[in-house]
């Protein structure tokens, strides 16, 4: 098994060198830039060990040079960022595994073998984060929309009219702006906008 390692930083490749050697995979080459990297054969790898932040720019194009490929290569992801932003992006691109680094030691090789048996490896705190992003927030107590008040909500939320609004809910356009002045008051906001942001935070009404 064909392990590449995409990493700037010497130290953690001579460290992840010492960990992957006494185990079944074979280390078949290493690139600390994302130019380097797209000059391996990435595609003839079993697995890629990828850091995000590289000298000349993301291991996020190293994501998607794996995809425009659509190598088997599975991409690993070892980083520092645990941000949404890093997270969620590295996963969309393709990424089946996320690791801090502070995690590796000890985590590395069997994150390797868990990927290889059709795993998904995370570090703790980027699992936890990755399912609490499907837990919807729930409504809060102190607000609380009548069943007309959410539906006038949720098809302004998806960019409805006050005259689409009437028309679909078969009311008169001033009724739909006596329920859009109640829904400001009991939101404490003073525009559309701000109504769905903050019905959205609520939980009240869900995203479009």
């Amino acid at each position: 098994m064909t392990v590449l390692l995409v990493e700037d930083d010497a130290r953690v490749r001579c460290a992840v060198r010492e960990l992957v050697s006494p185990s079944r995979f074979t280390l078949g080459g290493e690139a600390a830039t994302v130019a380097d990297a797209l000059r391996l054969d990435l595609a003839s790898a079993d697995v890629v060990l990828l850091d995000l932040g590289l000298p000349d720019g993301s291991g996020l194009d190293v994501l998607r040079a794996l995809r425009r490929e659509r190598a088997n290569t599975l991409a690993i992801v070892m980083t520092v960022f645990d941000d949404d932003a890093h997270v969620f992006e590295a996963l969309r691109l393709g990424a089946v595994g996320y690791l801090l680094k502070d995690d590796l030691v000890g985590r590395l090789v069997p994150a390797i073998e868990e990927a290889c048996a059709g795993g998904s490896p995370m570090s703790p705190t980027i699992a936890r984060r990755v399912l609490g992003s499907f837990v919807e927030p729930a409504p809060s107590e102190g607000v609380a929309l009548t069943k007309r008040e959410r539906e006038v909500t949720e098809l302004l939320a998806h960019g409805s009219t006050y005259d689409d609004v009437a028309r679909m809910l078969g009311i008169s356009t001033n009724t739909v702006r006596t329920f859009i002045r109640s829904i400001y008051e009991k939101l404490h906001v003073g525009s559309k906008t701000e109504a769905v942001r903050e019905a959205m935070r609520l939980g009240i009404v869900k995203k479009p």
